[in-house]
């Protein structure tokens, strides 16, 4: 994701689909429903992420940081 000071990172979603609701990510075509939804993401059947959710557990990989520096 690329947040809006121009940091991107990734996101692991795994650790919360095993977790109530979240479990219906393991579905593909739920997980794939994903969109931008008032500056964090949403999937079509409700569920939602914080922002600061979002930014403080994500992280950034070698390989981003190498793409971005090129």
């Amino acid at each position: 994701m690329t947040f809006s000071n121009g940091e991107e990172k990734i996101f692991d979603v795994t650790p919360y689909l095993e977790t109530g609701l979240f479990r219906e990510l393991k579905d593909p075509t739920v997980f794939n429903s994903v969109h931008p939804f008032l500056g964090s993401i949403q999937w079509n059947n409700g569920l939602d992420l914080c922002p600061d959710t979002l930014y403080l557990e994500s992280f950034t990989t070698p390989t981003l940081r190498k793409e971005a520096s090129a």
